[in-house]
C-alpha cells in the first residue's frame, strides 16, 4: 500500500478504473480484446502495469537494505530487541556484544575490534581436542539458528592432554574446518588496537554507508519517470536513450561522492587526496563533454 500511494503521488497517478474495466472487457465475450477505441492490453501492461510492479521490487529490495544498514548503523538492534537478528553469534563473533546494555562495562574506550580469536572444546567418544584460532566465519545449523554447525579458524592450533598435560599439535594449512555438532563449550578473546584518530574510528565507515544508501534511494528515480519533479533537466534526462542515462546517474553519483572525504584502500579509511579529486574531476568532465557534444 506504501508502495501505492508513493507511485500514484510522486510518479505516474495510477488509473485502476481503467485496469478494471480492460479486465472485464477480457471476460465479456462479447468485446473485441483489439478495440481501436479503447488503450490496448500491451499499452496498459507498458505504461501502467510494468513501471509499478517494476518499482514495487525495486524499492522493496531498497528497503530491505536501507533498513539493514540504518539498524546497523545506529545500533537500535542494540537496544531493542525487535531490530536484533536471531543470530545472537554474529554479535559474539563480531565485538558487537558490548553495545548490549547489560554488557557495556566490557567495551574498552578508545578502541575498535580487529578481530576474535576462539578456543572450541570438542568432546568425541574417545578423546576431547581443544582447537584454537581467529574466527574467520561460521555456519549455523539449518533448523536452528541459536547454535552453531561449523566454525573457520585460521592459523589454527590443537591440543590435547597427553599423560595429564596439554600437549600442542601444529595443524598445517591456512584455514580449519572445525565440526562444531559435538562442541563443549567455547572461549572468545577479543583483539582490538587503540583508536588515534577520525580515521580509526567508526565515523568514516558510517558515512561511506550512508553515502551507499543515498545513491539508492536516487535509483527509483533514474529509472522510472517521476511526475512530481518539475524540473526541465529531468523531463530532458527522460528523453535520452538508456546510454545517456546510465552517464547521468554516473555523473550524479560521481557529484555527490565529492562530499565524501573519506576513501577506503584496502581494510583502512584514508582522507580524499587531490589525486583522486582530480580523476573524479576528469571523469566528470568527460561525462559532461559527452552530453555537450551529443546533446
Amino acid at each position: 500500500m506504501a508502495v501505492y500511494i508513493f507511485y500514484d503521488n510522486f510518479f505516474v497517478p495510477i488509473d485502476l478504473d481503467q485496469i478494471i474495466d480492460k479486465v472485464k472487457d477480457i471476460n465479456n465475450p462479447e468485446v473485441k480484446v483489439s478495440n481501436p477505441d479503447s488503450p490496448s492490453i500491451n499499452g496498459l501492461l507498458y505504461q501502467k502495469v510494468a513501471p509499478f510492479i517494476g518499482l514495487l521490487y525495486t524499492s522493496s529490495a531498497l528497503f530491505g537494505t536501507i533498513a539493514g544498514r540504518f539498524v546497523r548503523i545506529s545500533g537500535i538492534d542494540t537496544w531493542f530487541k525487535l531490530f536484533r537478528f536471531k543470530n545472537y553469534w554474529f554479535y559474539l563473533f563480531n565485538g558487537h556484544h558490548t553495545s548490549f546494555k547489560k554488557m557495556k562495562h566490557l567495551k574498552e574506550a578508545k578502541t575498535r575490534h580487529l578481530f576474535t580469536k576462539a578456543d572450541v572444546l570438542i568432546d568425541t567418544n574417545h578423546k576431547t581436542y581443544l582447537y584454537s584460532g581467529i574466527v574467520v566465519d561460521y555456519e549455523l545449523r539449518d533448523n536452528d539458528n541459536q547454535a552453531l554447525s561449523k566454525i573457520m579458524l585460521h592459523n589454527a592450533e590443537r591440543y590435547s592432554m597427553k599423560d595429564d598435560k596439554r600437549v600442542r599439535v601444529e595443524i598445517p594449512g591456512n584455514l580449519l574446518v572445525v565440526d562444531c555438532s559435538s562442541m563443549k563449550n567455547i572461549n572468545l578473546t577479543y583483539v582490538n588496537e587503540e583508536t588515534k584518530s577520525i580515521l580509526d574510528s567508526k565515523l568514516p565507515d558510517k558515512t561511506q554507508v550512508v553515502f551507499g544508501i543515498l545513491t539508492l534511494m536516487l535509483l527509483p528515480f533514474f529509472i522510472f519517470p517521476s511526475d512530481s519533479l518539475d524540473w526541465s533537466i529531468y523531463k530532458e534526462y527522460l528523453n535520452l536513450g538508456w546510454f545517456s542515462k546510465i552517464m547521468a546517474y554516473i555523473l550524479t553519483i560521481q557529484t555527490l561522492s565529492l562530499l565524501n572525504p573519506f576513501i577506503k584502500k584496502g581494510k583502512k579509511f584514508h582522507w580524499v587526496s587531490l589525486k583522486t579529486l582530480a580523476v573524479k574531476l576528469g571523469w566528470m568532465a568527460v561525462i559532461a563533454l559527452y552530453f555537450w557534444f551529443f546533446h
